[in-house]
């Protein structure tokens, strides 16, 4: 059975607060408050009214740099909110801030809705707001959210809904979730009149790919090559042999390396290392493992041959990729606290 937000209907507003965080996604920000304005843009009336807080208040620059302002977190005894949606983006799965965390633990016991867009699902995790419950995050930090959070139950969806709860993976699939929430309270005909508002077209579910398919990712559709690399993504941190890849497939290996070259010009072994190189490159940038404890991660048993593979392929030492250098405030974070080590 499909797990549902539960909400009380009220003749009031429904006031949601938008916790933004430095970084946060513009894309996950706008899809999460717009279906919010389209319906009461077509109710003719304030169905919906929404905050923008963080834990100080004042200008909340966004990962594009464009700034919101904001308004300091009230008191949870003088919060007259129905709902609490933290923004995450890059930076979000190191980003704690006391106040933040203190907030959303009270608000909670309150019994009010919370829910996080793209990586602020690391932020409820370390407030201990996912302890026992399913939750998902951005395809791209599922790995390291694992990592970080192994007690956790992380699964691959657009969003999860687990009691008063609920996590979503950001972009766009911040809209599914909001307009799921719409249906529930004014029903399928007014959340499919909101999604036309924003030409959206038909409002996905929770188990809807997040990314696209690996035919549409890569361009082909030659069903045993996509077969060979479902394998290959599936046995990332224990490599397997093209040979042993090939009998699975059903082909020969000579047939296996004719189709990686026709098709991405490429052997079995160049594409295969290609894959656990860009998973150690995410476990490097939202993890706090260590370079050597990637390495293993990503399938090396030698840290001199990760390093050299690593280097080879982006012109750069692993060590450099330990923190965005995009993300100028990540430097501010370390001065504070120091980042946390993944649970045992």
């Amino acid at each position: 059975m499909r797990k549902r937000l539960s909400a009380k209907v009220s003749v009031a507003p429904f006031h949601v607060g938008v916790v933004l965080t430095p970084g946060f996604s513009l894309m996950a920000f706008a899809s999460t408050v717009e279906p919010l304005r389209g319906a009461n843009l077509i109710q003719g009336d304030v169905l919906y009214r929404w905050s923008h807080l963080s834990p100080e208040g004042g200008m909340v620059a966004s990962g594009g740099r464009l700034e919101v302002k904001t308004q300091p977190l009230p008191k949870p005894a003088d919060a007259d909110l129905d709902m609490i949606v933290v923004c995450g983006g890059m930076g979000s799965d190191s980003y704690r801030h006391p106040k933040l965390t203190a907030f959303l633990r009270q608000m909670m016991r309150r019994d009010v809705m919370i829910g996080s867009v793209s990586t602020a699902s690391f932020i409820l995790a370390e407030a201990g707001l996912l302890d026992h419950r399913r939750c998902t995050v951005h395809w791209d930090y599922i790995e390291a959210f694992q990592e970080a959070f192994p007690q956790i139950d992380v699964i691959n969806e657009l969003f999860v809904i687990d009691g008063n709860v609920f996590t979503c993976a950001g972009g766009t699939a911040a809209m599914d979730v909001m307009l799921q929430f719409i249906r529930q309270r004014q029903g399928d005909l007014f959340a499919s009149q909101v999604s036309d508002q924003f030409i959206y077209g038909t409002i996905r579910q929770p188990r809807d790919a997040q990314r696209m398919t690996l035919r549409n990712r890569l361009g082909v559709s030659q069903p045993a090559l996509v077969k060979a690399i479902e394998i290959m993504e599936s046995a990332v941190e224990a490599p397997l042999r093209s040979p042993d890849i090939a009998r699975r497939v059903g082909v020969s290996t000579r047939q296996l390396e004719r189709l990686f070259t026709r098709y991405l010009s490429c052997t079995p072994s160049q594409h295969y290392i290609r894959l656990r190189l860009e998973k150690a490159r995410k476990l490097l940038r939202h993890s706090t493992l260590s370079v050597l404890e990637v390495g293993v991660a990503s399938g090396f048993t030698s840290a001199s041959h990760f390093a050299r593979a690593y280097r080879q392929h982006f012109k750069r030492v692993p060590s450099a990729d330990r923190t965005p250098e995009t993300v100028p405030f990540l430097a501010e974070e370390r001065e504070g606290p120091p980042r946390r080590k993944p649970r045992s």
